[in-house]
């Protein structure tokens, strides 16, 4: 599968979802892969890049779908390879760590009510990073998914200045630091990847 830009991504997903009701896409399946297409493992080679895949997954608009056995790592090169049995019988074959990392997902869409409810506002895209606000009238989140390393993302106008009273942008996934803006507002995104988006309510 030959390796697309964040930038051709996005265009992608923006042609898509202007053929389709808000609705439908709302309510429509996110897949990754099936029982007819290689396993995201596969495709994208390592753990840290299924995190990535998988938090775009549950954190843009639809019904995320998991595929039998993506949440263990499993690998497939085709539809007949991901047909394999689910390896029940045989847990130390099980990347425990992915398993975590699909749990924890679930867990972050079940709290925030904006990435099952919210709107969807794209803020920023390069070759390996795609950055996007899921908004609801209860408030907003932000997501950077970022594939690989790169230079960091400076986004301007998203956060008022900080103020001596202002709190810092709590990360709800992901493992960065709370975020704050500079004095003029400009809201620094981390340069680390492959990294799960970093969520953050602005």
């Amino acid at each position: 599968m030959p390796a697309r830009s964040g930038s051709a991504a996005l265009a992608t997903m923006r042609a898509f979802g202007a053929l389709v009701s808000w609705r439908s896409l709302v309510h429509s399946w996110q897949l990754l892969g099936s029982h007819d297409s290689a396993r995201i493992r596969t495709v994208v080679g390592d753990a840290g890049r299924q995190e990535v895949a998988a938090g775009l997954q549950f954190t843009l608009p639809g019904t995320p779908m998991v595929f039998a056995g993506d949440e263990l790592g499993l690998r497939g090169e085709n539809g007949e390879g991901s047909r394999t049995p689910m390896p029940w019988d045989r847990p130390e074959s099980w990347d425990e760590a992915t398993f975590g990392v699909y749990r924890a997902l679930v867990a972050l869409r079940r709290e925030v009510p904006e990435l099952r409810h919210g709107g969807l506002r794209w803020v920023y895209a390069d070759d390996d990073a795609l950055v996007y606000l899921r908004e609801s009238p209860s408030g907003s989140v932000l997501a950077l998914a970022r594939r690989a390393s790169g230079a960091p993302v400076r986004l301007m106008g998203l956060v008022a200045p900080p103020s001596a009273a202002a709190p810092a942008l709590a990360n709800l996934y992901g493992g960065a630091p709370p975020l704050r803006p500079s004095a003029d507002g400009i809201l620094t995104l981390p340069a680390d990847g492959p990294h799960l988006p970093t969520l953050a309510p602005p």
